[in-house]
């Protein structure tokens, strides 16, 4: 029998909330002491700014949060831990918005309650991640750049530094883009060959599996395999649930995952 270092990850993982217009994880549904999701394409209409779509998601999925922190996404690295008072206090930038954007930021932790987090994508990898013991929540943007760069690694060991055991984290892969739908250039290929040499079934020709490499990248950083699973839910495959800027182009809208200790 072969070996299967992540036994969760290519069952369909999600259920859909139509009224709400959310997708969830049902093994992170199992946590009473936060709520979570991403949103559809049937909760904002494609146009809606970024903004604006935050605002929703505070007013409606996540009430309790007086203020919702997003990050102004820029395919990079940086990762930032939030501080109510520092971010949204008197010397921060329009402190009584209900959403403060972070600029220049790809991933967001939360550990206190009520203190909404949130990224978007449209056919990046949205990464949810929980720990059980200590509850404490990260959200990470993680497109072919971000991967590259090991920005899931990076996320966990973060949590780690601010006191997380990775054996206690929960991983769960929204919607994204599926491998047999995304190619890349024959030098992009090179690249992710070059940076991972070691994984198998990461590329087939120059079809890249995003939702297989963060997996890897979360093993590599401590999170056991039985602890990641995905949505496996293309986005480029299912446009009638999801946005997606390769089937969609600029017309195409985006989708919130946002996170809320409660």
């Amino acid at each position: 029998m072969t070996y299967d270092p992540f036994p969760l990850l290519r069952r369909q993982s999600y259920d859909l909330d139509r009224n709400a217009g959310v997708l969830r994880s049902p093994v992170l549904d199992g946590l009473l002491w936060l709520t979570h999701g991403t949103t559809t394409r049937s909760f904002a209409p494609p146009d809606t700014g970024t903004l604006d779509l935050m605002a929703l998601v505070r007013r409606r999925l996540v009430p309790g949060g007086p203020r919702l922190f997003c990050a102004k996404q820029v395919h990079g690295t940086r990762i930032r831990t939030i501080d109510p008072a520092r971010h949204s206090g008197p010397g921060s930038p329009n402190p009584q918005l209900p959403v403060i954007q972070l600029p220049e930021t790809d991933a967001l932790i939360a550990a206190q309650p009520g203190v909404p987090i949130a990224i978007q994508t449209a056919d990046c990898v949205p990464l949810l991640l929980a720990d059980v013991r200590r509850k404490r929540l990260a959200v990470v943007h993680a497109g072919w750049r971000g991967s590259l760069d090991r920005i899931a690694e990076r996320a966990v060991a973060e949590l780690e530094r601010q006191g997380s055991e990775p054996a206690d984290l929960v991983a769960w892969i929204g919607p994204a883009v599926c491998g047999e739908a995304y190619e890349i250039s024959a030098e992009l290929a090179d690249r992710f060959r070059a940076a991972f040499p070691n994984l198998d079934g990461l590329l087939s020709d120059r079809r890249l599996d995003l939702i297989l490499l963060n997996a890897h990248q979360l093993s590599a950083a401590g999170v056991p395999g039985a602890q990641i699973h995905a949505a496996n839910l293309c986005t480029v495959r299912h446009t009638d649930l999801c946005y997606s800027y390769r089937a969609e182009g600029e017309q195409a809208g985006r989708m919130v995952t946002y996170a809320m200790i409660l």
